[in-house]
């Protein structure tokens, strides 16, 4: 994409998505927050022969910072960065039915990327978040700007689709496109989720995209694969059985219904939607779940009883001791590693959403 005679297609993914585009006007007082973890990686990162110095490094975050100042009508920048040195939240000790980001392969980190990030937040205002992660950083920020009534002075600038629940305002960073969570018709940040095909060089597989706090709860059903977060298992038989039934189970339902129907074909009717099988939870059924949801308090109340469900029935163990977990706690955890938070620093603050949810 080219902004202003910028390309910043040459700066290794930034604004891959779209030909030219005209910046928008700047909003006085606005702040865009950028995701500065991908940025650091981005621009210091080298392929073999690559002959790129520190200084051209540095030429090129400057570049995509101030592009995207300019993409999203901000008059000022704060760039946050998790250093290695982080606990992340306590992300570690809060998982249980995975290992937080245990998927993620140890591979040499580029070897510029621990003094860009230092000179990151020397050359621009910005955070090294010690005890969160830049995501919850940047979600804290936006948030206390709408507590403020200040949310169009607030905008996030990430790669990164887990920001996505967070209300406000969103520029895209491959097309420049601004994106407000605030649904004027409902007057609410519940927000949307829909399933799209994600073509990738093996295939094309279903994914779940969205914004809002719906795309959270999408989230709490498939989980995280980036961050090896689990999220639900299976969806349990009897909930399949309500969100998609089988030609046998639409049969059986029939024959329960059917006022004229033997004690024998009851019993077999009953059999078949008893024993009805889980359904894989991934983004084609659980956006069947989605579907029927359409604020905080049914979402909240839906999803916690699938969990529920399903922890009674099957049962979730800790990766671990193999120790069994509670169903609430599996519930809690899963919610605490989604979450992007309102206070940075505190893990439970998704425990005072969903308590506003139930309300």
């Amino acid at each position: 994409m080219i902004v202003n005679g910028i390309d910043l297609g040459s700066l290794d993914g930034l604004g891959d998505g779209a030909e030219t585009l005209e910046l928008p006007p700047v909003v006085p007082g606005r702040t865009v927050h950028i995701d500065a973890d991908f940025l650091a990686y981005q621009t210091t990162y080298e392929k073999d022969g690559d002959d790129k110095t520190f200084e051209d490094m540095k030429h090129n975050a400057e570049t995509a910072v101030n592009s995207l100042r300019g993409l999203a009508g901000a008059e000022t920048v704060h760039l946050h960065l998790t250093p290695s040195t982080s606990n992340k939240g306590g992300r570690y000790e809060l998982a249980h039915l995975k290992e937080y980001q245990g998927n993620r392969i140890e591979k040499p980190k580029p070897r510029y990327l621990g003094i860009m990030r230092e000179w990151m937040v020397k050359r621009f205002p910005g955070t090294l978040h010690q005890f969160c992660e830049a995501d919850d950083g940047m979600s804290s920020a936006q948030y206390a700007a709408i507590e403020r009534g200040e949310r169009h002075l607030s905008i996030i600038a990430s790669k990164d689709k887990d920001l996505n629940m967070v209300p406000g305002l969103h520029v895209n960073w491959s097309t420049g496109q601004i994106t407000d969570t605030w649904n004027e018709e409902d007057e609410d940040d519940f927000g949307y989720v829909e399933l799209y095909d994600h073509v990738m060089p093996s295939g094309t597989v279903k994914e779940l995209k969205g914004f809002g706090q719906k795309f959270f709860w999408g989230q709490m059903l498939i989980g995280d694969s980036a961050d090896n977060i689990s999220g639900l298992p299976a969806i349990p038989g009897h909930v399949m059985n309500f969100i998609k039934p089988t030609q046998a189970v639409l049969k059986a339902k029939a024959i329960l219904e059917d006022e004229t129907a033997t004690d024998a074909k009851r019993e077999k009717a009953e059999k078949v939607i008893a024993e009805r099988k889980d359904g894989q939870c991934g983004p084609a059924t659980a956006i069947l779940v989605l579907d029927m949801i359409d604020n905080p308090r049914t979402a909240y109340h839906t999803i916690k009883n699938i969990y529920k469900r399903y922890g009674e029935a099957v049962g979730f163990t800790h990766y671990k001791t193999g120790d069994p977990v509670a169903w609430g706690k599996a519930f809690a955890s899963e919610g605490q590693l989604l979450w992007m938070r309102q206070q940075a620093t505190d893990a439970n603050c998704v425990l005072n959403y969903w308590r506003r949810c139930a309300a």
